[in-house]
């Protein structure tokens, strides 16, 4: 009865973290947020995390929250910048799993290691666990802060980026550079991962540990601002970036005009390709350095 009991609940909660991620997504939708099959993609990706723990879930819905606020913020001038940015502004199917394939991936090994309950961060008690637990963190933190520094370094009142590769000004939206406002808003992106993981972690850890777990914070924030770069490094030479030489705005052919120039990179990797490959590398470097923060 015991066990029955048990598989009970947790089929119900899985059931509830479904419906409340089919409910947003829905909601995302109508708003404008998410295509049809992009709302599909996150209705799987938020109900399987918060189907794992509260602490996944939420996590990802408030990255998918607070990106989707800054996206629409200031929209018409981050248009000017780069054509196309309000179509970006709805995500379809790639952009939602390039945001949190890996991070799922990772929930999903949580759960067949570990449990379903939610652990500390302890690596001497739990190296799986805490392996995961961090790599989980690092991933959304890299994210999220890759999309905070996006979203607001555009809004600078810089007239140009810094390329990251080269130092070399260039339009600001160009694939790989940066500015002052882009760097710290990808810090205080990972912090707000890092918070919202540690503050959720008080109420559902069901472990007691003497590994103090508010560095999760810094640990965001590190990892946030080391995914931005990252990031960069690799949009700036392994994605194109052009530039319509009449408008000065970023453009993206094809079709290509006589007007547009190429500003930095290769034609190697899509955006959604460089997001997840940047974001998946950080994850498993969280994951392994977290040894050094939480032993």
């Amino acid at each position: 009865r015991r066990v029955t009991t048990t598989t009970m609940a947790a089929a119900l909660w899985a059931c509830a973290a479904y419906l409340a991620a089919g409910l947003i997504a829905v909601r995302g939708h109508r708003k404008g947020s998410l295509t049809r099959d992009g709302a599909f993609a996150a209705a799987f990706v938020g109900g399987t995390t918060l189907a794992v723990t509260l602490r996944f879930g939420l996590s990802l819905l408030l990255f998918y929250f607070s990106s989707s606020r800054l996206t629409k913020m200031g929209l018409k001038e981050k248009e000017k910048i780069e054509r196309g940015h309000g179509k970006e502004a709805k995500r379809g199917v790639s952009q939602v799993l390039s945001a949190s394939l890996t991070g799922v991936m990772e929930a999903m090994l949580y759960f067949y290691l570990v449990s379903a309950h939610d652990l500390p961060v302890d690596y001497s008690s739990n190296y799986t666990a805490s392996f995961l637990l961090c790599a989980y963190l690092g991933f959304f933190a890299c994210c999220n802060g890759d999309t905070w520094a996006s979203e607001i370094g555009t809004l600078s009142t810089a007239k140009t980026a810094t390329l990251i590769t080269t130092f070399e000004d260039v339009p600001k939206g160009t694939n790989g550079g940066v500015s002052t406002l882009g760097t710290t808003a990808s810090i205080m992106g990972g912090v707000f991962i890092g918070l919202v993981f540690w503050l959720v972690g008080i109420f559902t850890v069901v472990k007691p540990t003497t590994v103090p777990q508010w560095p999760l914070v810094v640990f965001g924030g590190v990892f946030g601002g080391l995914g931005s770069v990252v990031d960069s490094l690799l949009g700036a030479t392994l994605q194109e970036s052009w530039v319509c030489t009449k408008s000065g705005a970023i453009v993206k052919p094809p079709p290509m005009k006589s007007s547009y120039k190429l500003v930095t990179g290769m034609n190697v990797l899509t955006n959604e390709q460089v997001n997840l490959l940047s974001a998946s590398l950080v994850s498993v470097l969280a994951g392994v350095s977290g040894a050094y923060f939480f032993s």
